[in-house]
């Protein structure tokens, strides 16, 4: 199966890298107005992406995550996937969960909390009502959940929180993290 998983982000990714680039040629900004306060002028603006070097990047993880190698090797490449900050890599990166690795399941949720997207809480949400799951990385998921920060994801959290078919410990954490959710805006002035 990783062979073929291999291939399909290669292909992917070198589509992705020879599509043409949709981002328009940057302009460049004319000096501000001398009318204008310092603080009503605008950031300056950052260079642009070269979005060929994010794909190869992207496919460069991908491929050392998936490639035959030390556990280790293979889970610092799954959490710097996350850090490429691409929400490409979310679909492959839920692949891994599946993964018979213990430590490769748990870097591959870690990477999947990191990102604040749809997708990512979609998955984290799918991880904890799995019923085949370890119990280990159902909690992991809903500590990964209190960072998405959406109603949607607090939703997810109380439910297992009331669910009786989950596990105490599952159930237990998701009190925790509810608690956790209910102190943040007290806290906040």
């Amino acid at each position: 199966m990783r062979p073929l998983l291999a291939a399909a982000l290669l292909l992917t990714a070198a589509a992705h890298a020879q599509a043409p680039s949709a981002s328009p040629a940057v302009a460049p900004k004319a000096a501000p107005k001398a009318d204008k306060a310092p603080a009503e002028r605008a950031a300056p603006a950052r260079p642009p992406v070269d979005a060929g070097a994010a794909d190869v990047s992207l496919l460069r993880g991908l491929l050392w995550a998936a490639e035959p190698a030390p556990e280790e090797i293979r889970a610092l490449a799954i959490e710097d996937l996350a850090l490429l900050g691409d929400p490409r890599a979310l679909d492959p990166l839920a692949a891994f969960i599946w993964d018979p690795n213990p430590r490769i399941q748990q870097a591959a949720l870690r990477a999947v909390a990191l990102f604040q997207h749809r997708r990512a809480e979609e998955i984290l949400g799918n991880v904890v009502r799995h019923p085949r799951l370890p119990d280990a990385l159902k909690i992991q998921a809903l500590s990964g959940l209190l960072y998405q920060r959406t109603q949607t994801a607090r939703r997810v959290v109380q439910d297992v929180a009331a669910d009786s078919r989950v596990g105490y410990a599952v159930q237990n954490a998701a009190r925790s993290v509810a608690s956790q959710w209910e102190a943040a805006p007290a806290a906040a002035p």
